[in-house]
């Protein structure tokens, strides 16, 4: 257990974590007040848009990307917290537990959930990216991630992996 406590790699995961969940509520505040700044100065953004050459609905566009991405951010938010929850049991020493396989199952559902998050975010930046042809040089992608699908089975495996592991050492300690 205490080569557990000592390793340097879950110590830096938990940073990384940390850090990664910083810059995700940083970004949906800023994402928050950037939709409250839309909706304020909403005839300023609109006459900016059609100066440049964009539709009028360009503006209510943007405006449903911003909470979108919000939403996404926030189930990326969850994501790095369960996996932060499952790290500290393993620095613990004790990852084969049936919490760690729920918070599995649970990354696995908001793995998908963030590919179907995904789908109008992509259709709507090139709807986007399609209208301001003129204001500059945008690109924009919307697809599907092939490796967020693969990332949910993976994880969903997992979570059996670690369900089975908890129910097979609660059966040794009965034995025991």
């Amino acid at each position: 257990m205490s080569t557990f406590r000592s390793d340097p790699l879950l110590g830096i995961a938990k940073v990384l974590l940390t850090i990664t969940m910083i810059m995700f509520v940083i970004g949906i505040v800023g994402l928050g007040i950037g939709a409250a700044a839309l909706l304020v100065m909403k005839s300023v953004v609109t006459a900016k848009l059609l100066e440049n050459g964009a539709p009028a609905e360009a503006y209510w566009a943007i405006l449903l990307l911003l909470p979108l991405i919000a939403g996404l951010l926030m189930l990326s938010y969850r994501f790095a917290e369960s996996l932060r929850a499952i790290v500290r049991t393993v620095e613990q020493g004790d990852p084969f537990i049936p919490d760690n396989a729920a918070r599995l199952r649970t990354m696995a559902w908001l793995a998908l959930a963030c590919q179907l998050v995904a789908v109008p975010i992509g259709a709507l930046a090139v709807w986007i990216e399609n209208a301001m042809q003129e204001v500059g040089d945008i690109q924009v992608t919307g697809e599907v991630s092939t490796n967020g699908l693969l990332l949910a089975l993976v994880l969903f495996i997992l979570a059996r992996v670690f369900k089975t592991g908890a129910e097979m050492r609660e059966d040794l300690e009965g034995t025991v």
